[in-house]
């Protein structure tokens, strides 16, 4: 099938009078014929003046017709009278695209609910509607309505606790001053700062009409899951490509199997496939009418930025007058390290990121170009990047990403054993470097220190530590 493109009225600029010429060859395919019903002239006007319309094109022939009303802020409910597409082009995922992106643009106005009524004979409009989440709400009559709910994201993100641990800091034999951020209990998509910056990244897809969400990561990524999980929430179709290493089996567990299980379209290839892939699967969805969202792995990008510049705001408001000395986190695509780094540099806190994969060359510049991302994106002029002081370490990432070390594992079983639950792939790393950093004076005996929790549950429920059975 050739490329399909939907143009909204405002990129089109259509005139009133060839509107009504569109209005009456596409309202004449609908069970019953629009201009037996209306006045196409004054209906068209109104549509120009209170409505959006969208047109669904292939190559330059104009194929199906929508219009949606999406400005009530009283009621904040959408209404669509008007859908038909072309006999020629029907059952070709036309009228799916034209309608998730109708949902799109009234999500992005604010509404909460897009309301429509459908011949109750039309059998197959029934099915377009209820396969994308639209419900009956009244049967009675030969027009039946429906409607479609949109579930929305809270203004601003989560509260996660700070705690004290002293059996982690007795299990570890560490002398300092210690606090956990527990972003791990982060009450959305699946827990961890994954979830905190996936909420920044969906508010973009809602605000700027994107219909789908494509991105990327390995199967046992934690924004790759997060991102299916918030997806699957609001009803945004999810996208994800992943990355495996060829001729090793994988489990089926953890974060990958939440991903399957949230409805995600996954699709797998090699390490030096994946910006290609990425690159297909956008053009693809272009191709077919929609609005994708490209996303760098790991939520690489301005919105995850800030989520953790934000994040760091809240820890310092809850430690008040407690100011840390050190902030310790794990560090992999660079976005919460950047946030941190950003959040505390008005502080004495000295922010370092612990590298999951990365050497610390590579690992410093990736942190540095999330800065400066955020600051070109944002126009923020309060801090220079030159300013921030990027501490980068790569003495514990045991070689590469999700690779562990027996050292590793035993740090992950004593803070267990204290009730802090770290994974070997992310948290982990982290906590196994602030225990050695303590060891060797880096972060000297008596100082207080911020360990900035981001998760792992679902990667440790997927590593080495599972697998086991129980039986009587």
């Amino acid at each position: 099938m050739r490329q399909v493109s939907i143009r909204w009225q405002n990129e089109l600029g259509k005139s009133k009078d060839e509107l009504v010429s569109l209005l009456g060859a596409f309202g004449d395919l609908l069970p019953k014929p629009l201009r037996t019903r209306r006045d196409l002239s004054t209906y068209a006007a109104k549509l120009l003046k209170h409505a959006e319309v969208a047109y669904a094109l292939v190559d330059d022939d104009i194929v199906g017709l929508l219009a949606v009303y999406a400005s009530d802020r009283s009621s904040k409910r959408a209404f669509l009278p008007f859908l038909a597409i072309h006999p020629a082009f029907r059952r070709k995922s036309i009228g799916a695209a034209l309608v998730t992106r109708a949902l799109a643009r009234a999500r992005a106005r604010g509404m909460r609910a897009l309301d429509l009524e459908v011949d109750r004979q039309n059998e197959a409009a029934q099915r377009l509607y209820r396969a994308r989440g639209f419900q009956f709400v009244n049967r009675d009559g030969d027009e039946w309505a429906m409607r479609y709910t949109f579930c929305t994201l809270p203004p601003r993100s989560q509260i996660t606790p700070i705690e004290e641990h002293p059996r982690l800091l007795a299990n570890l034999d560490m002398d300092i001053d210690l606090r956990i951020k527990r972003d791990d209990l982060y009450p959305m998509a699946g827990g961890g700062i994954k979830a905190r910056k996936i909420e920044y990244i969906m508010r973009d897809v809602i605000s700027e009409g994107h219909d789908i969400l494509v991105t990327n990561g390995g199967p046992q990524s934690n924004h790759a899951r997060a991102s299916a999980v918030l997806c699957a929430q609001l009803g945004i179709k999810c996208h994800l490509v992943l990355v495996l290493e060829p001729e090793k089996q994988y489990l089926d567990s953890g974060n990958v199997l939440l991903m399957r299980m949230s409805g995600a379209t996954m699709e797998f290839c090699q390490k030096d496939q994946l910006a290609e892939r990425m690159d297909r699967a956008i053009e693809y969805y272009r191709s077919m009418g929609h609005k994708p969202l490209y996303v760098w792995g790991g939520g690489h990008c301005p919105a995850g930025t800030l989520a953790c510049i934000d994040a760091a705001n809240e820890a310092q408001a809850q430690c008040a007058e407690w100011e840390p000395d050190f902030l310790v986190a794990a560090s992999g695509t660079g976005t919460t390290q950047a946030g941190l780094t950003i959040g505390y540099a008005a502080r004495q806190t000295h922010v370092i990121g612990v590298s999951v994969a990365r050497d610390s060359g590579r690992g410093r510049e990736i942190v540095r170009q999330s800065v400066e991302d955020f600051f070109s994106r944002f126009e923020d002029k309060h801090f220079l990047p030159v300013q921030l002081e990027i501490d980068f370490r790569d003495d514990w990432f045991e070689g590469g990403y999700e690779k562990t070390s027996p050292e590793l594992m035993q740090t992950i079983e004593q803070a267990a054993l204290a009730g802090i639950l770290v994974d070997p792939t992310y948290s982990g790393k982290a906590l196994r470097g602030m225990v050695e950093m303590v060891r060797r004076g880096d972060i000297p005996r008596g100082s207080k220190v911020l360990f900035w929790h981001t998760g792992g549950l679902m990667n440790l429920q997927a590593s080495p530590f599972s697998g086991g059975v129980v039986s009587l």
